[in-house]
């Protein structure tokens, strides 16, 4: 069922974006819900595993309606933005060690042709992508420890979310809301 949910809500994302009516990046719940993540991973034990895996699907989804948006006011420039939008549910069904290499570090990106040394890494775009890369990881990352009950998978997920968080401070073009708390 939250499979098919968070599908609904990509696909309605993506949708919804593309009618020209996209709301920018809800910084503020999407801040709020990453540092909730932050405050319950710090505790190194987690009450309600299901429902903090829901949130970071709800964190890509927030990413992936401020991508849309700045893509429509960025269309020339959004290539590697674009690509990361439409892969965004496939990401959740790989493995750490794959999105690692696929998307952290690069190499989906280049094989689609995307020069990653021209991307700035505090740029309005590079920052949007990470607010959709970053909860795609800590998504498994949480999935393993469901399975695994393994507390240190717990301190990478606060690392993605800090690090997203960094990002979403940067997120300052016109075409997205960046006034975060």
């Amino acid at each position: 069922m939250r499979k098919c949910l968070s599908s609904r809500l990509l696909l309605f994302c993506l949708i919804f974006g593309l009618s020209g009516a996209a709301p920018a990046l809800d910084v503020r719940t999407f801040n709020k819900l990453a540092k909730d993540t932050i405050r319950q991973v710090n505790m190194g034990v987690v009450g309600d595993i299901d429902a903090l895996i829901a949130v970071q699907e709800t964190l890509m989804a927030l990413g992936v309606e401020g991508s849309v948006k700045y893509t429509q006011e960025n269309r020339s420039e959004s290539k590697p933005l674009l690509i990361v939008i439409q892969n965004a549910e496939k990401m959740r069904n790989l493995k750490l060690n794959e999105i690692e290499k696929q998307w952290h570090e690069g190499e989906f990106l280049r094989n689609k042709g995307v020069n990653m040394d021209e991307l700035n890494h505090f740029g309005a775009m590079n920052s949007l992508m990470d607010t959709i890369i970053h909860p795609a990881t800590s998504y498994l990352l949480l999935k393993e420890y469901k399975q695994t009950g393994d507390a240190s998978l717990l301190a990478r997920v606060k690392g993605e979310l800090v690090e997203v968080l960094e990002h979403v401070k940067h997120v300052n073009d016109d075409s997205v809301q960046a006034n975060a708390e």
